[in-house]
Formats: structure tokens, C-alpha cells, sequence
């Protein structure tokens, strides 16, 4: 599991670093060996316009191509100075811009440029603001290092970077003039892109398109983020030396400085971390064994939803999983997916479920195990929505669903949400009050639950998951691009699988009957969610690759699942390369 840092936990932790006797010159120097590192390593790759064979080309070759390192005037562009004179000492054709003029250098910084002077012939050119200055260096360039802006930078970059960045994107897309494939030099950021918001993720106007991105002592959420992708590249983490009891002081922190005021952690979710939570299969094991999920899904025009909830289950590793839906349903789904039990419920004029069936389905589940071991209920995905559905799912609330775990998606989300914002925490903490119920919501349901536009939700879903799941005491699933996993106490897990085209009607019912099943198994809900969620996302990144990212099926995602779960443990391609100083 990669914990994720604010700028201001970061910033705390260097503070603390140096106040423990760690020098910043120090921290500084592991820095920048880190960038050169990452940097000699595309250099040896990259060569200017990017179509040039690999093969006929060596490393005296690509050394001829400068590496030009942009360097503004905190320590990220002391970090670039460092990089500089580490590349120099290994033989590479080094090439220096300021941003500004070099007596706005402080501190390390300041330090650094005098010791590239000192220890190699580098001599720094400051920008003249001049687009003509700097274009023919960048174009012949075989790698770009973006030093120019650090974490605490916020807000759109202000000149003379705004038009260094403008630049340096212009150079990286090539004569294609696309960010995508880009056929110009490969472009390097230190700690994070230039212009990018390390908390949100959000890109300002300009942002530096990074090919990699070195980030330091510990990964920043917004890198992390989805949105956050098409800047960061490929992520590399180097551990420059901040002691690790720093950094967990520092996550204790929602302040910098000397604020202590505690802050619950967050996580980057990748698939080796959740395979730990994978239960065992014994080899003695029977279908009772590997847990019954109960599922309480579909109405006329979405039984659909009901057999992708019984799909997921099965394909989880369910050993049983019963649908139970509107008696009109039956045939249609007990006739689509033969593996899986139905049972009929009471219905309306409208084929959907009424109020009266939440007793019935009491019967059933009390038939088929008084004290619930082994089992899961999942109520929701396609149940339709009227003031009988509501009902029903009211009832249910109050009588089976608290004495099983529980999964609460979709329709039985909208259904809770017509109490209106405000009682919602009331009916989820107090009828509820436990811990074994997990909530899936997208945006828009979770927009409903807590009364907020959709658009809000979207700009902060790690602390609109982390508020409702404190507020409702359940564990909430919201889900979408980056799916956040937020536990009872405020943490909050980032889910790091998946892609675009699992934006596929059903994906979330296949979902909502994985989490049914690792419940159903007895692991404990914020458990389930977290493998649920990570082996979901993967199987739909195996789905991308076998049939293609557009046109996925929600049916596509849960028949991988078998072999993503299989493949958890070694799943590559997720989270950060670290580099060791």
C-alpha cells in the first residue's frame, strides 16, 4: 500500500527531517542523483524526433543530444542543479536555462548553481522571454528536465514560466504538433509537472505533458489521481533520505509547520496491497465453503442488472449466489445465467418489488441460515424506483440488513436518498449502525445522498467519500475514474486499476456482487471493498487489452475476473518505480 502525502504533510516532513539533523543539502543532492538517474535512462532510450533506430544508435550517440534542464528559482530547480552536475560527471551534454536571473536563487539553490560552477564547465543561460531564444535548444534536445516549479506552487504558472512551459510542450509534441504521440524530446519533471496541482491533481493553463515524473520522499495525492495522468507520464519515486519517522509524523498532520492537528491517512490502492486480503481456498473446501450471496436485484426492462450482480458473484468465487427478484423476472433471469438461484417475490401492477416482500425475503433468508454465516445480501442494482421500492428497501433495512452484511447499491441507494439529504445520515447510522454494510454510489447517487451537485462531488471525491463514510458509519465505495474506498474512521484508499472504457452500464452491478462475495467469505467490509474494488478495476484493464478499450461489456469485465484475481499479487504496471539513493 503507497501512502499518499498533502503538499502540507510533505512540507512538514522535510521540516522535521532537518530538524532531526538531516541536512536540506543533503536531501537536496539524493534529489537530484534521483533525476539524473531517470534521465540518463530516457536519454539512452529517446533521440530527437523519436522515429530514429534504437538499434544503430549508442550511448556516445545520444549523449551528443544535449539533456537541457529548465530550472526556476526554488529548490525544484536546485533539485534540476544537482541532476545537472550528476549527468555532466557521467559524460552527457548538459544544457542550462534559467527562468529568471540567478541571484533570485536562495538557500540550497543558491548553493548548488555556485557548486556547478565550481565542479564542471556548465554554464547557465537565464531566458530572455524570447520564444526563438529557446525553441532551437528544446527541438535538439533528447530530454527535457522540467525544474521549474515545485509543490507549493498554486495556480496557473505566471511568466516567464507560463511561456517556458508553452515551449517545452510545443517541443515534446513535434512536427505532429499532438500531445499524442508525441515525436519531439522526452520530457522529465522533477517532483511533479509544472503547473499541476500536487493536491488535486487538477492541470492548470499552461501545464508541463511529462513522458516521467521523479517524485520525492513520497508520492503526492494529486499525482495519483486519474485526471492527473495524461501530465504525470510514467512515475518514478526516489527515497532521498527523509528518516521514515518523519514522514509518519508528517501523515499525522493536516497541517505544516507545527500544526498537529491529526489527519486520517490516504492510500494509493494497487493490486499487490489488496491480493493481501485475499481469502484462502482451502482444498477441502465446497461450494458452503466459499460463501452464499443473496442478491435482491431487477424489474421489468433491467433484469440485466440482476444476472451481472449473479455474474460478478459467481465469477468472484461465490460459491452460491441466489437472485431474488419480482416473480415476473424469474424465467428471464434464471434462463440467462443457468449457475445462478432465483427466487420470486410478490410484485406491483408495475412488475416491481412492494413494500409487503421485504417479509417474505425475511422468510427466506432466515430459512436459509438463522445466524446468517456464510452469507452476503446485496440490495439494489436494477429495482426500479417508486414509493413501493422505497418501502421495501426500508424494510429491509431494518430487519435483514442488519443482520447480514450488507452491500447497498444503485436503486436501493436512490430509494434511501428520497428521505432527503438531511436524513440520510440519521437513516444509515441509526437504523443501520454497522460496520458490515458497504455503500457503492457513483457520482450521481452519492450526488442525491448528500444533496451536493454532481460537479462538487467530482472535484473532491476523496473527501466527500471520507465525510459521508465518518458521517454514515459504513464503508463507502464511490465509484468512477480513481473508485476512493473510504473507511468508518476517515481513511481513504484510491483505487489505482481500470480504465475508461469500464464506463459500461452493468460495470457497477458486477461490482456490487464481487463485494457480496468476498463478504459472503467473511472478510470484514472495508477488507471485501478493497479487494472487490482493485480486482474489478484489473479485470476490466484485461478485458481493455484482450478486446480493445472501446465497447467493453460489463459481462467482458466479470468474466476476467477469475484471472485478475488469480493475478492480484502479481499485477505490474501499477503505482510508482522507486528509486534507491
Amino acid at each position: 500500500m503507497v501512502r499518499l502525502f498533502s503538499v502540507a504533510q510533505m512540507q512538514a516532513a522535510e521540516c522535521l527531517a532537518v530538524e532531526s539533523t538531516v541536512p536540506g543539502l543533503l536531501l537536496m543532492e539524493n534529489a537530484g542523483r534521483a533525476v539524473a538517474e531517470v534521465a540518463a535512462g530516457l536519454a539512452a532510450q529517446a533521440v530527437p524526433g523519436r522515429a530514429a533506430s534504437s538499434q544503430s544508435r549508442h550511448r556516445g550517440a545520444l549523449s551528443a543530444a544535449p539533456i537541457t534542464i529548465l530550472v526556476g528559482k526554488g529548490n525544484n530547480g536546485g533539485d534540476g542543479l544537482v541532476a545537472a552536475r550528476h549527468l555532466a560527471e557521467r559524460g552527457f551534454t548538459v544544457e542550462i536555462v534559467l527562468a529568471e536571473p540567478g541571484e533570485t536563487l536562495t538557500g540550497d539553490a543558491l548553493v548548488n548553481l555556485k557548486a556547478l560552477a565550481d565542479r564542471t564547465s556548465i554554464r547557465p543561460t537565464v531566458f530572455s522571454g524570447e520564444s526563438s531564444d529557446l525553441e532551437p535548444l528544446l527541438a535538439r534536445s533528447s530530454v527535457v528536465i522540467d525544474a521549474l516549479l515545485g509543490t507549493g506552487a498554486k495556480g496557473a504558472p505566471r511568466e516567464p514560466a507560463a511561456t517556458v512551459i508553452r515551449l517545452v510542450n510545443k517541443a515534446r509534441a513535434g512536427a505532429s504538433g499532438k500531445a499524442t504521440p508525441p515525436t519531439g524530446p522526452s520530457v522529465l519533471a522533477v517532483d511533479l509537472p509544472s503547473g499541476l496541482d500536487a493536491d488535486t491533481g487538477q492541470a492548470a493553463k499552461p501545464c508541463i505533458r511529462a513522458d516521467a515524473t521523479v517524485t520525492l520522499a513520497g508520492v503526492k495525492t494529486g499525482l495519483a489521481l486519474p485526471e492527473a495522468a495524461p501530465y504525470v507520464g510514467r512515475l518514478y519515486l526516489a527515497l532521498i533520505g527523509i528518516p521514515e519517522d518523519c514522514l509518519e509524523r508528517a501523515l499525522a498532520r493536516s497541517g505544516g509547520g507545527a500544526a498537529v492537528t491529526p489527519s486520517p491517512p490516504t492510500h494509493w490502492l494497487l493490486p499487490a496491497a489488496a491480493a493481501t486480503f485475499l481469502p484462502a481456498r482451502p482444498a477441502t473446501g465446497h461450494k458452503g465453503t466459499f460463501g452464499h450471496v443473496w442478491a435482491v436485484a431487477g424489474s421489468p426492462g433491467y433484469t440485466g442488472a440482476a444476472t451481472l450482480v449473479g455474474l460478478g458473484a459467481l465469477r468472484s468465487g461465490a460459491g452460491l449466489a441466489t437472485m431474488v427478484c419480482p416473480e415476473g423476472c424469474r424465467p428471464v433471469i434464471a434462463s440467462a445465467l443457468p449457475e445462478l438461484l432465483t427466487r420470486g417475490l410478490p410484485e406491483g401492477p408495475d412488475g416491481r418489488l412492494i413494500g409487503a416482500s421485504a417479509g417474505d425475503l425475511a422468510l427466506m433468508l432466515d430459512g436459509a441460515g438463522k445466524d446468517g454465516r456464510g452469507m452476503a445480501l446485496v440490495v439494489g442494482p436494477g429495482l426500479g424506483s417508486s414509493p413501493e421500492v422505497a418501502a421495501f428497501v426500508s424494510a429491509i433495512l431494518r430487519g435483514p440488513g442488519r443482520r447480514l452484511p450488507l452491500v447497498l447499491d444503485a436503486d436501493a441507494l436512490n430509494a434511501i436518498a428520497l428521505a432527503g439529504s438531511d436524513a440520510v445520515t440519521g437513516l444509515l447510522s441509526s437504523v443501520l449502525g454497522s460496520s458490515r454494510v458497504v455503500v457503492t454510489p457513483h457520482p450521481g447517487e452519492m450526488s442525491r445522498l448528500v444533496g451536493r451537485p454532481v460537479a462538487e462531488i467530482q472535484a473532491d471525491r476523496l473527501g466527500t467519500a471520507r465525510r459521508a463514510a465518518r458521517a454514515w458509519g459504513v464503508i463507502v465505495v464511490l465509484k468512477g475514474a480513481g473508485t476512493v474506498v473510504a473507511a468508518l474512521d476517515g481513511a481513504v484508499w484510491l483505487n489505482a486499476t481500470g480504465n475508461p472504457g469500464m464506463a459500461t452500464a452493468g460495470s457497477g452491478d458486477v461490482l456490487a456482487g464481487a463485494i457480496g462475495t468476498f463478504l459472503a467469505q467473511g472478510l470484514p467490509p472495508l477488507e471485501a471493498a478493497l479487494v472487490a474494488v482493485s480486482a474489478h478495476g484489473l479485470a476490466g484493464d484485461l478485458a481493455a487489452r484482450d478486446v480493445g478499450g472501446r465497447g467493453l461489456l460489463a459481462s467482458d469485465i466479470a468474466h476476467r475476473l477469475p484471472r485478475a484475481l488469480d493475478s492480484l499479487a502479481e499485477a505490474t504496471g501499477y503505482g510508482p518505480t522507486f528509486i534507491a539513493v
